[in-house]
């Protein structure tokens, strides 16, 4: 862990920077040079890993815009804990060298911080990071503001958030956008909750359902993301799902998202995920990817709580293996090769 500010992070040996993230200091000498343009990576999640080129003007100006909405004035402390390879973890220090911040780095991990000696304003990490740190909760006794990205947040979680004393967000953004265009309150949640965009950005949808977004001041014109949308006016959505995410078993099409948030209801285990295998009767078939350790009579009575039937997954596969990309998300491709390769298979009626 090193803690500085806004100023003295320039001055810190490129070694001991290395040791925590050996991408602060290239994003270090971009911002001191006169260089307009930086390439991030996006994290291939949801899709095939690429570069794109992100201005400085827009890195200014979505740094500028998340500082007034949640009310970040000068000297308060910043803590980066995800990796400066992508989009959330350049816009943490961004924002605290714009926002004359003083500035806490932990190396990127599953759980970043083990042991916290001071108070922290703002804080961005992960649903699976949120998701260790919930087990030491005396921890966010320290921290007045943690915003979670990066994945979806499940009820389970949520639930626990109500112990927290201070407030947690959950924010909606990829790469393209510069980090997160909206947010929704999780202290304040419901079933319903739709997302708030952060001023000067506006959502419709288009013929598909898929969310488009507009934004001015990051000069982002029809954006059509991958999400599927319910939007209300052209400053709140609600996500439904990915469209490359659409299971369409024998006619019917189902969302895997939706039947993991069904699923999260009645089963607590995190290490599972809904995918889809072809069927020579239907089409697709769903199926359900599993940790081997997760309690098989468990998570199969949970499925069976499900009313539909039609949205019940079909097959159950194990794996000895989850894989995670270097921002802690789940890397499903890999995951499901690996599950469907293991030859143990759990059958459901």
């Amino acid at each position: 862990m090193i803690e500085t500010n806004y100023k003295d992070i320039f001055q810190i040996d490129k070694n001991k920077l290395d040791e925590i993230d050996t991408e602060i200091y290239q994003l270090l000498e971009f911002w001191k040079s006169n260089k307009n343009e930086i390439l991030v990576n996006t994290s291939g999640s949801t899709g095939k890993p690429k570069e794109i080129k992100i201005s400085r003007e827009q890195l200014i100006n979505s740094s500028k815009t998340t500082l007034r909405y949640f009310n970040l004035k000068e000297n308060t402390t910043f803590l980066n804990c995800l990796p400066v390879k992508y989009i959330g973890g350049k816009m943490m220090i961004i924002r605290g060298i714009i926002g004359k911040a003083n500035i806490v780095l932990c190396k990127p991990s599953v759980n970043p911080i083990k042991k916290l000696h001071r108070k922290i304003d703002f804080m961005a990490i992960t649903p699976l990071q949120l998701d260790n740190l919930l087990k030491n909760i005396t921890i966010f006794s320290k921290i007045r503001l943690t915003i979670v990205g990066g994945g979806e947040v499940s009820e389970r979680l949520i639930k626990n958030l109500q112990n927290i004393p201070y407030d947690c967000y959950q924010t909606y953004g990829m790469t393209e956008t510069i980090s997160h265009i909206a947010v929704r309150d999780l202290k304040k949640y419901t079933e319903n909750q739709y997302y708030k965009c952060l001023e000067n950005n506006s959502v419709t949808t288009n013929s598909k359902d898929q969310l488009v977004i507009n934004s001015k001041h990051l000069k982002i014109s029809s954006l059509t993301t991958n999400d599927i949308a319910k939007v209300s006016g052209n400053k709140h959505f609600k996500i439904k799902g990915r469209i490359d995410n659409i299971i369409n078993s024998g006619g019917f099409k189902v969302s895997s998202e939706s039947i993991e948030q069904l699923l999260n209801k009645t089963f607590q285990n995190k290490l599972f995920f809904i995918d889809k295998t072809k069927c020579e009767k239907l089409g697709e078939k769903i199926i359900l990817i599993a940790d081997e350790e997760i309690n098989l009579e468990e998570l199969v009575v949970s499925i069976q709580k499900i009313k539909d039937k039609k949205k019940r997954p079909k097959e159950i596969y194990f794996t000895n293996h989850f894989f995670y990309s270097e921002n802690q998300k789940i890397d499903r491709p890999k995951t499901k090769i690996k599950a469907l390769t293991s030859n143990i298979i759990y059958k459901l009626n």
